[in-house]
């Protein structure tokens, strides 16, 4: 007899009425599956840790004349044109036309003067389709069939980052001096709080095998998931970036070589004096279940936490007051 067998005989056995067995049983199952949840976000935040950029996996010297320019409040100055490079100096960027609205102009127009040697691409939805159609015809159905305007802008820049190469950058993303110094990693993203990592800026080699991985996974995410801010979130944005990263680090294991992947840590991009990066009002698709999405996304591992734990706490009062009841019962007998 296996394991399972016996325990569901116990329970049967245990419990008379087979109806609050088989209720026990689907808690206990719950509680398992959110237990393993918990420990996946664990192993996936410590493989995030553990892949994270420091100061000093930029150029000794850069990093010298950074901290000097902080340490003496003077301009910073360096010449980082001569700094080897695996990311090919490309910034990809998106909007539906080419006339970019006006909050995001400053943001735009900052990344071309920090990195006035890069080549800049700006894509709208007609050049965004035309590029899909003339490089990767197979995912074409796909990529009209999205009910969402922002799931082809999710999609398109994995396809755009794995034939060129470079930097992807949203709109409303600023840059506040030259990339360069993060170019000598095959690919990177974004650190986000409480969990994860994000999709707004990210970078990689032209071919790099983790943004096949994500350009080919995306029909298979396809589907609607709640609200239009969640089917979003998971088919094409932030959700269904960790997801394949998660595994991506299961099977590759190193954040090294050709075929590595390094995670930009807060610092670099979060109004920090040794950011590259800062960011301006965005987000203008989200509508109003973006508050509840976030909220929850933000308190993802106190969710699973409770709902692990709360298969437990009723099985446990469930018994608790049965016994009691059944302790009156026989007292009023008496």
């Amino acid at each position: 007899m296996s394991l399972l067998s016996a325990l569901v005989n116990f329970l049967v056995r245990a419990f008379r009425n087979s109806a609050q067995a088989i209720l026990i049983l689907s808690l206990l199952f719950l509680s398992v599956y959110f237990c393993s949840s918990l420990r996946d976000i664990s192993i996936y935040s410590s493989a995030l840790r553990s892949r994270s950029l420091t100061l000093w996996d930029l150029p000794t010297d850069y990093i010298q004349s950074l901290n000097e320019s902080i340490n003496k409040n003077i301009q910073f100055t360096y010449n980082t044109s001569n700094l080897t490079t695996q990311i090919p100096r490309i910034i990809h960027q998106t909007y539906k036309t080419d006339e970019i609205p006006p909050q995001w102009l400053s943001s735009h127009s900052s990344c071309k003067e920090q990195n006035p040697t890069y080549i800049h691409m700006f894509w709208t939805d007609d050049t965004a389709r035309q590029f899909i159609a003339e490089h990767f015809p197979w995912f074409l159905p796909t990529y009209d069939s999205y009910p969402y305007p922002i799931e082809r802008v999710d999609s398109i820049r994995y396809f755009l980052l794995w034939h060129y190469g470079g930097v992807y950058i949203d709109l409303d993303v600023s840059c506040q001096r030259s990339l360069d110094p993060l170019l000598d990693f095959a690919a990177w993203f974004p650190k986000t709080q409480p969990y994860g990592i994000s999709n707004d800026i990210m970078a990689s080699t032209p071919r790099h095998p983790i943004m096949l991985k994500l350009a080919l996974s995306l029909q298979d995410h396809k589907g609607r998931f709640g609200t239009g801010y969640t089917t979003v979130f998971w088919a094409t944005g932030p959700m269904f970036v960790n997801g394949i990263l998660g595994r991506w680090f299961k099977a590759v294991g190193s954040g090294e070589g050709e075929g590595g992947v390094r995670i930009l840590p807060p610092m670099f991009y979060d109004r920090t004096a040794y950011s590259f990066f800062g960011h301006r009002e965005g987000s203008s698709w989200h509508g109003g279940d973006v508050i509840i999405a976030k909220w929850a996304y933000g308190r993802l591992w106190w969710i699973l936490t409770v709902v692990a734990l709360a298969p437990v706490v009723l099985i446990v009062v469930g018994r608790m007051t049965r016994r009691r009841r059944d302790k009156e019962f026989y007292s009023c007998r008496v």
